[in-house]
């Protein structure tokens, strides 16, 4: 067992917005879209107006600033205001006028916006002459700056609980300034302190906090107004197309060729759908096609493998093709057919079906002209005729002579013909003829059809012929061999017969009755073995194969050991391997061979006979006790059955040996392959 090593399972990733459907992220990426650019919008918005409001409220203390100095300068230009009040500050009385400095004009008008609630000026400074103006913080820091570089200062800030802007400016020290402030050592343009404003903002920020409030509430309505009727273009414009386009594409992978895209939108995805549709037609025009020629090679194929389970049952060829004919004829679909073969001087209808009996008498038996040789047969190729007129016998048959003058007429009831060759190698052999009263023309596909069988007929009308021929020979063989049987045996006898007759004859007018008798006994032995060597040669004919050879060869050998009265010995290892018929034909025929030169020449007294069927060959061994014989001086004298038993072992591609001596015996060794090649 084999340890296999295992990747732990990863962690799904929570995609479901990249999962969801194509409108529905198309509408949240743009409303996020909008969200967030409403988001930066909102907040410039927001930076910008409080920009503007620092700046308003700048503003806003400068000017107050610039009118306080203003009238600071005026009341130092007249070294002070005199008043009838008191106050809470003056310098000093007379005549009931009350003079104030232009600090006590600053402090008491800073009091009185301050008690109404507006804003409160503060004059200090770092070298103080008045301790109620000390600097808080705010104050004290920017004094400290102004020593480095005279600059306003600003800052927002809190008074209590309420938010207030402060801004501070530098006070330079003016001719008018140095009455009061000579003796502390300043300088006209010295800073000798600074002038501070303090404006309440909780009023200007109330009125920006509503302002924002509106914006606010205007973007989101805005946003989801957006939103909303760019849900709605979508799903209109976008959405629902693509839905449908989604739909036929489902559709086209389940297998329905029918479904269609009906898109107006008049932008891209309407071309999109009419690609579609397009594509759609030509994928359904393409299986339908597909389908149709599976189909139809399906039929071909069967029509081929019908065609060959007929040739394959080895029946007569006259049935064979008229059964061929048969399924040709329906396959291509064709009124009727028939087949010719070529003979030396002929060529002959061998079947025909669905023809008017005119149109077979027409073709019946067709003249071939004498110049015509296989391999001028052999160039015709497959031929159709759409046209039928007088030359379509000369179109059909452009080697063999027009059968009658009126054959046009006849096949002229016909609107399309064609014409394939039946061809085996290098040699044509017929032709195979079809009629069909349609308009349609034979297809490309079905005269390829044709060929195909035709090729296929070929090849059988050829091995017909072949085993006709071989039939043929073997007859001659056996002709041969029974000529020659009786002219080693019977025609002998015969002429010794006939002699011994005459001879019987003489004894018998000169009255030698003994003698006659002798001559009697002697003929009469003669006509049984003559008797015997017809039924030899009788059962030499009667010899067939019967897939048992060890069983013919006992029945035979039994017959032979009755009739010899020789003493037969035999020995068979049985075997379940077949043998061919031939083999077996040509073994059984080579012992009745050897058997009989045994009982005619040998003068033997015992035969043994040994039968071995192994694993590619058969072997048999006999062996007798005889006189033997000088085997090289009877093939030179020819002798015709040692010849016809080595012939027949050459033949089947085995071997024969003969070993033979005289007063010695004889012993004979024939090897046959079980399934010799042709």
């Amino acid at each position: 067992m084999t340890d296999k090593q295992t990747n732990p399972p990863r962690k799904k990733t929570n995609l479901s917005f990249l999962r969801s459907s194509l409108g529905t992220r198309l509408t949240l990426s743009m409303g996020l879209l909008i969200t967030v650019t409403s988001l930066f919008l909102f907040v410039g918005i927001y930076r910008r107006e409080e920009k503007q409001r620092i700046e308003q409220i700048n503003t806003q203390a400068e000017a107050l600033l610039s009118e306080m100095l203003v009238a600071r300068e005026w009341v130092s230009s007249y070294n002070g205001v005199w008043t009838t009040n008191p106050g809470d500050y003056y310098l000093k009385e007379e005549n009931g006028y009350f003079q104030k400095s232009p600090a006590m004009v600053t402090k008491e008008l800073s009091n009185l916006s301050d008690n109404k609630g507006y804003y409160r000026f503060h004059i200090t400074s770092l070298i103080l002459t008045n301790p109620e103006n000390t600097p808080d913080d705010f104050e004290h820091g920017a004094l400290l700056q102004f020593e480095k570089e005279p600059v306003p200062i600003s800052s927002i800030d809190r008074a209590g609980e309420e938010p207030v802007y402060r801004l501070m400016i530098p006070l330079k020290v003016a001719e008018s300034c140095l009455e009061c402030h000579e003796n502390q050592g300043y300088q006209t343009g010295d800073i000798r302190g600074g002038l501070s404003v303090l404006v309440p903002i909780n009023k200007m920020d109330a009125s920006l906090a509503n302002s924002r409030r509106i914006l606010i509430s205007s973007a989101l309505g805005i946003v989801s107004l957006v939103m909303v009727v760019l849900y709605f273009m979508v799903r209109r414009m976008i959405i629902s197309p693509v839905g449908q386009l989604k739909e036929v594409a489902i559709s086209i992978g389940e297998g329905n060729y029918d479904a269609r895209c009906n898109l107006n939108t008049g932008d891209e995805l309407e071309v999109f759908g009419q690609t579609l549709n397009q594509m759609v037609e030509n994928l359904k025009r393409s299986q339908d096609s597909l389908k149709e020629r599976v189909a139809q090679r399906t039929q071909e194929l069967d029509t081929i493998s019908e065609v060959a389970l007929i040739i394959s049952r080895a029946g007569a060829l006259e049935n064979v093709l008229q059964e061929a004919l048969e399924k040709v004829v329906s396959a291509s679909d064709a009124t009727g057919g028939l087949i010719q073969l070529f003979e030396e001087e002929n060529a002959r209808v061998a079947a025909h079906t669905g023809l008017f009996p005119k149109i077979v008498n027409c073709f019946r038996h067709v003249p071939q002209k004498k110049d015509t040789s296989p391999e001028i047969r052999l160039t015709q190729e497959a031929i159709q005729v759409r046209n039928i007129d007088t030359g379509v016998c000369k179109k059909l048959f452009p080697n063999i002579e027009c059968p009658k003058e009126d054959c046009h007429a006849i096949v002229a009831e016909y609107a399309r013909m064609a014409s394939v060759l039946l061809k085996s190698r290098s040699r044509s052999l017929g032709t195979i003829i079809l009629f069909s009263k349609k308009e349609t023309s034979f297809s490309p596909e079905i005269m390829q059809l044709l060929e195909s069988i035709g090729n296929q007929l070929g090849v059988a009308i050829e091995n017909a012929n072949f085993h006709q021929h071989i039939e043929q020979i073997a007859v001659l063989e056996e002709r041969a061999r029974i000529s020659r049987e009786l002219h080693d045996s019977l025609a002998q006898t015969l002429g010794w017969l006939s002699i011994k007759t005459e001879m019987l004859e003489e004894d018998l007018k000169l009255g030698e009755i003994e003698k006659s008798n002798t001559e009697m006994k002697a003929i009469r032995r003669v006509v049984r073995d003559a008797c015997y060597d017809v039924r030899e040669s009788i059962d030499g004919l009667r010899t067939r194969p019967t897939g048992d050879l060890t069983a013919t060869a006992a029945a035979w050998i039994s017959e032979f050991r009755q009739r010899s009265g020789l003493i037969t010995d035999f020995r068979a290892m049985d075997s379940d391997v077949p043998l061919s018929p031939r083999v077996e034909t040509e073994l059984l025929r080579i012992l009745q061979e050897s058997l009989t030169n045994v009982r005619k020449h040998a003068k033997a007294k015992r035969v043994q006979i040994d039968l071995q069927v192994k694993d590619s060959f058969a072997e048999l061994k006999i062996k007798d006790d005889g006189c033997g014989f000088n085997y090289q001086a009877d093939q030179d004298a020819g002798h015709f059955g040692l010849r016809i038993m080595q012939e027949r072992a050459e033949k089947l591609k085995g071997s024969f040996h003969i070993d033979a001596t005289p007063d010695k015996g004889t012993r004979i060794k024939v090897t046959l392959p079980l399934y010799p090649s042709m």
